[in-house]
């Protein structure tokens, strides 16, 4: 996968964790087939979750903060160059947006499946830095 679809993922997980209302049909629709499509070719259809972001503005909102904190978080000081993003998500991440976007209701699903330190691994998993579990 590649590294900015990891990003991705991540912050649009993280922003249907902050929804307080089910996604309307026509979305959650478009989230079913996707994740059909994740095991096959995730690189291909994350993309899309651009798309489905800018179509609902409540999950926009979320998503381009979320977007907005990743990159932040990642800009190093100093002069340093930036650490190589990584290729491949964790199985964790893949488990949870499979579970959440395959769910009929991806709000509530993803709070499920989006433990609370999953996001700061993931976070750390992107910024290069080490997780010991």
């Amino acid at each position: 996968m590649k590294p900015n679809n990891i990003i991705t993922l991540t912050a649009f997980l993280t922003a249907l964790t902050q929804l307080d209302e089910p996604l309307p049909d026509n979305i959650q629709t478009q989230l079913h087939d996707i994740s059909k499509a994740l095991i096959v070719d995730p690189d291909n259809i994350i993309g899309k979750l651009d798309a489905i972001a800018e179509s609902y503005p409540p999950l926009d909102k979320v998503y381009q903060t979320e977007l907005t904190r990743i990159e932040k978080t990642g800009e190093r000081t100093k002069g340093l160059p930036p650490l190589p993003l990584p290729t491949e998500p964790t199985a964790e991440l893949t488990n949870a947006a499979f579970n959440a976007f395959s769910n009929n209701n991806s709000v509530s699903a993803a709070k499920i499946a989006v433990k609370p330190n999953l996001l700061q691994k993931v976070r750390d998993f992107i910024h290069g830095r080490t997780v010991n579990d």
